[in-house]
């Protein structure tokens, strides 16, 4: 069976919120609300504890997606950007910290 990636999951729900959100119409320099940004940072350390990943790596992509959400862009340079972002958590827990 295909699952879809649990943060990708949580975009898709954060999009679909806003969608229905008339308040991000006419803002051409950022198209969702700062509080969208949190909760998918937030929406991606709960799936990534739920999916058993290590406390220091949700932790860290928590605090990587704090930063670095409004600049993830889409399809497949989203895709991109939160492997990369993935891996350098995962380096980081084990020692081997390099920039993302």
């Amino acid at each position: 069976m295909n699952r879809i990636p649990l943060p990708a999951c949580a975009l898709l729900i954060c999009m679909s919120a806003v969608a229905q959100d008339s308040t991000v119409e006419g803002s051409a320099s950022l198209p969702f609300h700062d509080d969208y940004y949190e909760g998918f940072a937030q929406g991606v350390y709960y799936g990534l504890l739920l999916r058993g990943e290590k406390y220091g790596i949700a932790w860290c992509m928590k605090s990587e997606l704090d930063y670095e959400a409004k600049l993830l862009g889409t399809g497949g340079e989203f895709q991109k950007r939160i492997e990369a972002l993935l891996e350098h958590c995962r380096a980081s827990s084990a020692g081997n910290a390099s920039a993302p």
